[in-house]
């Protein structure tokens, strides 16, 4: 693999910074929601996300069914997946709609998964995951290879999951898929091997806690969850994710206990510096800082949705959070609200009051922002051979660079490029290259003889960045 100074990246900034502003695209940040699980027509909203944090609602859709369950957003933000759940004990539908430029929505297709998907999570931009979830039996994870061509879903996968699994969360670098169990209390890991296959790998029991509502840091180094009504009903918990195994770890001092009742859902910044803790019971949205060996301390900073349970789910944009209220009873609304985080961990709530869904019963929530709407995927690494490397989502014919690290995450900002790159000490690896007239760029680079375990990539361009994709270095 060629290697040059990262400070060459930086110099050619000023040059990409003008093509980028010739390519640029019009696709504004978003929030997606989905309605509670109930006995009503499911519905799909979609919401355009303002400069100063407001939303403006752009339309509702709606679904196959009634109760949808969950949403996910692909990595490339193209693709919306949301599962259904009434319990019947056979099979319940997921739809795929796609993602349109202006924010609004087309339907693309409707599975039947075996009963109940409780969560699904987008793998990558063709692989998508889903909960098979039983209140008896043996629950699993299946794993459904997505053709908008076709348009298709179809099983490529099924790893058993334990007795109640209802949470997924997907390794930001891409090679981990994690999986709760709340009746036997336990994280289950799943790798995704470049190719497409997948392999589990173990789980860690979580000491009689429920495992609800994982969440992973955008580092990649930790995975948190909520401790629900178990242990007092007042557990967070958390664990360091081995970044060549994908295995868990207890933090130091975990579990921790948070000021509100009933934890369920656990949700980092984007800068890591802090975990928003939703929860059930007092429906309170908590901010809890992360201390430098990942243990949670509790800032003293909440908002008070309401009414017990009304809580629905958080996402995260930059500095901003949102956090859905799914009912209207007692307060008589229901919608989004949106809060910007202050440095000291307080939220300031953006406009007067919550945002309409136009649904009455909005829950779970996905945001995308096009300031990271590259994808990038990476071959195996195997020393002396050709790994190759895929890019979507660019601008047309839009330049970028290709970093890469050998120390893991970071946070490093170089001259010129106006944006954070999230690897440790990155230099550049082979020339600046141009994407293709859709946006696309594949190519290949040698490996040379490195010692090192594991490599990270990003691919960059002025004010936009991909995902990190981390590979093991392999003989």
């Amino acid at each position: 693999m060629s290697v040059y100074s990262f400070r060459i990246m930086a110099a050619c900034g000023a040059a990409l910074l003008a093509a980028a502003a010739a390519a640029a695209q019009s696709i504004e940040p978003a929030v997606f929601v989905v309605t509670y699980p109930n006995a009503a027509q499911g519905k799909l909203s979609s919401l355009t996300v303002n400069p100063d944090g407001t939303l403006n609602l752009v339309g509702v859709w709606d679904t196959s069914d009634t109760g949808p369950q969950a949403i996910s957003l692909s990595p490339g933000g193209r693709y919306v997946a949301l599962s259904h759940g009434t319990a019947n004990n056979i099979e319940e539908k997921v739809d795929v709609f796609r993602v349109n430029a202006d924010a609004t929505m087309t339907f693309v297709l409707t599975k039947l998964v075996p009963d109940s998907p409780l969560d699904v999570t987008w793998v990558r931009e063709n692989l998508l995951a889903v909960t098979q979830t039983k209140l008896s039996g043996d629950n699993t994870v299946g794993l459904y290879e997505f053709d908008p061509a076709t348009p298709s879903l179809m099983e490529v996968a099924r790893h058993p999951t334990g007795r109640f699994c209802s949470s997924l969360a997907m390794h930001p670098h891409g090679r981990f898929l994690f999986a709760n169990d709340s009746t036997a209390n336990a994280i289950y890991t799943i790798e995704i091997l470049p190719n497409g296959a997948s392999a589990l790998r173990g789980s860690l029991p979580t000491g009689g806690i429920y495992p609800l509502g994982l969440g992973i840091t955008n580092d990649g180094t930790k995975v948190y969850a909520g401790g629900g009504i178990s242990s007092g009903g007042t557990a967070v918990h958390g664990y360091s994710i081995d970044a060549l195994t994908g295995l868990l770890a207890p933090l130091p001092g975990s579990p921790w206990q948070s000021p509100g009742a009933s934890p369920k859902l656990a949700v980092a910044s984007e800068d890591d510096r802090y975990v928003f803790v939703g929860h059930g019971t007092d429906a309170t949205l908590r901010t809890m800082r992360v201390e430098s060996d990942g243990r949670l301390v509790s800032t003293g900073y909440s908002f008070d949705v309401g009414l017990q349970g009304t809580l629905g789910k958080v996402a995260v944009m930059e500095s901003l959070v949102f956090v859905t209220d799914n009912s209207s009873a007692i307060d008589g609304k229901s919608g989004v609200y949106s809060f910007a985080v202050q440095i000291d961990g307080s939220l300031v709530m953006n406009g007067p009051d919550l945002f309409n869904t136009g649904s009455s019963t909005p829950n779970s929530i996905a945001a995308w922002n096009p300031r990271r709407r590259l994808v990038l995927a990476v071959s195996d690494i195997i020393m002396g051979t050709n790994a190759e490397f895929r890019l979507t989502g660019a601008p047309p014919r839009a330049l970028f660079g290709l970093a890469y690290s050998l120390r893991g995450p970071g946070r490093v900002r170089p001259n010129g490029w106006g944006v954070t790159i999230d690897l440790a000490q990155p230099q550049q690896a082979g020339p600046i290259r141009r994407a293709d007239g859709n946006g696309q760029a594949v190519f290949t680079l040698p490996v040379p003889i490195r010692s090192a375990p594991l490599v990270w990539f990003q691919a960059v361009r002025p004010d936009v960045k991909s995902n990190v994709v981390s590979r093991p270095i392999r003989f």
